[in-house]
Formats: structure tokens, C-alpha cells, sequence
């Protein structure tokens, strides 16, 4: 039976069965190779477009040059031409999943777009490093973190949970509270009630490392006290 995270002297530890920890492993996998996919797609699509680009360019390589002639290139827009220059922006993804773990930094879509443009590449590359991570870590028995490691373990475990409440619909409390209820009632006969089941394990996981991380934090009083001492 698992037991929960607890502050150590080395860190954090807490006893999962083996097949507790292969499950979890096996969510980091799902979701990294859905961030995976959403990279070369982006990346599949960047090179189509150059190529588009290349070929339109190849078919009429002096159009400038016949503009010019015809005293068409007089007084063109330089705004128009500055906006053909500028790279495109960043479509959202369309899998709801994905949309969730990389969400829009804006209200606006052509900001967002942009901002997605500049932004998604690394946020979708430090996703993937932690939900590496916690598969490495996953394979140690009990699971062990430092300090350094428990906040890239809680981060994973939030992306996992993030990705069971999108497929489970979960949209507000209400909602989660209907999992949970679900989670409890028998042993899993459907694959939503198997994926409730799971999502309660992850939300428990998660909230015991956060626990334990919290009781190593100092106290206010503690730091002023330390803070006195040293001005003494």
C-alpha cells in the first residue's frame, strides 16, 4: 500500500508499489510524446511553409523587377511590406489537452498567436525535462527526491493531473468532487471510472509532496529571530 510523501534529512520519500510507480511512469510517457508530436508538428509545418515560400519565389523571381518597370514600386506600403516580413503567428493546438498545458498568454488571438510564436517552444521543452525527470526518479524504490528535485516532481505530477481532468471533463469543483466520488465507490469497472481512480491517486501523490515541502519551510518567526542574532 502506498504511503505518502514525508519530509526526510536527505529530502523527500514515500513507498509506492511497483505497479503504482509504472502507472505514473507510464502518464509521463503518454504526455511527453503528446508534447513531442505537438513540436514536430509546429516544426513539419515551419518547413512546408518554407518550402511553399521557396517555390512561389522560384516561379516568379523578377517580379519586383517587372513592379519597378512598370512604375508599379512607387509608394507601396511600407507598412504592408513590413507586415509580409514579420513571421506569423503560433496556431493553439487543437487537442483540449494540449491547449491546457500550453495556454494562451493572451485575450487578443493575434497577440496570442504571437506570443505563442516566441513562448511555447520552451515552456512545451521545460514540460518535458520535468516529466523526464520524474520518470527517472519514479524508478527508484521508495521514491527519493532532494530538494532540488521535489519541486520538478510536483510540477509533473501537476501536468499529469492536468491531463486526466481534461479527458475527465473536469472543469470546476463540482466536477472534481464527482470524480473523487467516483474514485471511491468500487473497484474501477469502466475506463472513466479507472482514469477517476488514477486522478485521485495523483491529486493525493501531489498534495502530500506539497505538504511535506511546506513543513520544511521556516517559520516568519524563525527568520527574524536568525535575522536578530546575525545583527548582534
Amino acid at each position: 500500500m502506498a504511503r505518502a510523501f514525508r519530509a526526510t534529512t536527505r529530502g523527500y520519500k514515500a513507498d509506492l508499489e511497483t505497479h503504482e510507480r509504472r502507472l505514473i511512469s507510464q502518464l509521463c510517457a503518454d504526455v511527453i510524446s503528446l508534447l513531442e508530436r505537438r513540436g514536430e508538428q509546429i516544426t513539419d509545418g515551419a518547413a512546408e511553409s518554407a518550402a511553399d515560400q521557396g517555390s512561389a519565389a522560384g516561379d516568379d523571381v523578377f517580379a519586383h523587377f517587372r513592379r519597378e518597370l512598370a512604375g508599379l514600386g512607387v509608394g507601396l506600403d511600407d507598412s504592408a511590406a513590413a507586415q509580409e516580413a514579420e513571421p506569423a503567428g503560433l496556431s493553439a493546438p487543437e487537442d483540449p489537452v494540449l491547449a491546457r498545458l500550453l495556454p494562451e498568454a493572451a485575450e487578443d488571438p493575434e497577440e496570442a498567436a504571437q506570443l505563442r510564436r516566441l513562448t511555447e517552444a520552451s515552456l512545451r521543452e521545460s514540460k518535458l525535462a520535468d516529466l523526464r525527470t520524474a520518470r527517472m526518479l519514479l524508478e527508484s524504490d521508495p521514491v527519493t527526491l532532494t530538494e532540488e528535485q521535489a519541486p520538478i516532481f510536483g510540477r509533473a505530477l501537476n501536468d499529469l493531473r492536468l491531463t486526466l481532468a481534461t479527458r475527465l471533463g473536469i472543469e470546476d469543483e463540482a466536477d472534481a468532487e464527482q470524480i473523487h466520488q467516483m474514485a471511491g465507490t468500487s473497484q474501477a469497472a469502466t475506463t472513466e471510472q479507472f482514469m477517476a481512480e488514477v486522478y485521485a491517486f495523483t491529486t493525493w501523490l501531489q498534495e502530500t509532496l506539497f505538504s511535506a515541502m511546506l513543513e520544511l519551510l521556516p517559520d516568519d518567526g524563525d527568520e527574524i529571530g536568525s535575522a536578530e542574532e546575525g545583527a548582534e
